[in-house]
């Protein structure tokens, strides 16, 4: 991918890294709260979102693979989705306090935003070159991140300000406004497999059964998805409820992780490249374990500044490397597919940690802090399957069609 390439395609991430900060993880959680809700129904939204999903990405990733111009066809999707996610949370801000009116916005926005990361990461995997899959997911997470920390930090200041209500217009419209620059200016460099080529949906699964390394994958992804999932998810009732930080405060003490997910994000990219990504996210993995039973034995006892850098570190690597190892595992010619039948692990791997987790911390006698024994079990659960997948074999050589 050229350097031209590379900052156009991470503008997306730039773009939308606000949205799952001000509005998935800090201020949706709250609104429900506010408008009657549950923490099991902050946890029931990611699966609704996700079931979705599971049958509208992978079409998303069939248009981009038998697409003419996959370029054209992604910056479409990209122009699109954004158009809907913003339009989606700017109705959101005059919905305070209806609870279905919330639902319903949320899950039109998240199904936007997961069509244009569809295209946005079989971008990479199409275009990346094999060797710094890391270091270009970490390009885009540094993005991602320097967006999240304008974008949401300026919802912040125009919350406190005004109201929420305006800060969620300005991360809608932060969203399309630099969603516009991949929608107009993303192209393709490679040489890329003509329709003849491309696979049928029965040849997806059958790549996916054959390849060790793409289904101990996405098994692994389901299950420390499910984890990070979580923490985004209850993010911001954790730091009041867990942390015991005043719900006036939240919001600043969330942002404060931004700048350790950027540096945490490059970072490990770059590790992965130079050391191994498995070998890397195995580091990742054990920062997470190692954090949930910290948090779940002192809980507000801990240092804040301790706990948002691990986090924020944590979580910029994580979202960095899971990617780049994706990205450069997929076999050519199916990026679009992949990433879009990924969905269907991401459902299980984004919705059923918050649910859980929802449901044990509104049982009698549970709290929210104990409750995060259920993210640390996905993690731990999640270790071996990296034992399994081989950055190696499993990018060797372009998918060729069935024989």
């Amino acid at each position: 991918m050229q350097r031209r390439e590379t900052m156009i395609w991470a503008f997306y991430d730039f773009a939308s890294t606000p949205v799952a900060f001000a509005v998935n993880s800090l201020y949706l959680p709250l609104m429900i709260i506010d408008a009657g809700g549950t923490n099991t129904l902050v946890g029931i939204l990611p699966l609704l979102t996700g079931a979705i999903a599971v049958f509208w990405t992978p079409m998303v990733g069939l248009v981009i693979d038998q697409s003419s111009s996959d370029s054209i066809t992604r910056r479409i999707l990209i122009f699109f989705s954004a158009l809907v996610g913003s339009i989606s949370i700017i109705v959101m801000a005059h919905l305070e306090f209806s609870l279905m009116g919330l639902v319903l916005s949320f899950t039109i926005m998240s199904i936007a935003i997961q069509t244009g990361w569809t295209a946005i990461n079989s971008f990479l995997a199409a275009e990346g070159d094999i060797k710094s899959m890391g270091t270009l997911s970490g390009i885009g997470i540094t993005f991602g991140y320097l967006g999240g920390a304008i974008g949401a930090g300026g919802a912040v200041l125009i919350e406190t300000l005004t109201s929420r209500n305006f800060a969620l217009i300005f991360v809608g419209l932060f969203l399309i406004l630099f969603s516009l620059i991949p929608s107009l200016f993303l192209k393709d460099t490679k040489n890329t497999q003509s329709i003849e080529e491309r696979m049928k949906l029965r040849d997806t699964i059958t790549e996916i059964s054959q390849n060790r390394s793409l289904r101990m994958y996405l098994l692994g992804s389901i299950l420390w998805g499910d984890a990070i999932a979580t923490i985004m998810t209850f993010a911001a009732i954790i730091s009041n409820e867990v942390l015991l930080i005043p719900v006036e405060n939240v919001t600043l003490v969330v942002g404060s992780a931004l700048p350790f997910a950027i540096i945490g994000g490059y970072i490990q990219g770059r590790l992965g490249d130079h050391y191994g990504i498995v070998k890397i996210q195995g580091m990742n993995l054990a920062i997470w374990a190692i954090g949930f039973s910290i948090i779940i034995l002192l809980g507000s006892s801990l240092p804040i500044i301790l706990i948002t850098s691990v986090a924020g570190f944590a979580l910029g690597g994580n979202v960095t490397l899971t990617r780049g190892l994706y990205a450069k595992i997929i076999p050519k010619g199916m990026e679009g597919r992949l990433f879009g039948i990924s969905a269907i692990f991401a459902f299980f791997g984004g919705a059923i940690g918050p649910l859980v987790t929802g449901f044990v911390a509104d049982i009698p006698g549970w709290t929210l802090q104990t409750a995060l024994i259920v993210p640390l079990v996905f993690i731990i659960l999640s270790m071996p399957t990296l034992w399994f997948i081989s950055e190696e074999k499993s990018s060797s050589a372009p998918f060729q069609g069935m024989s």
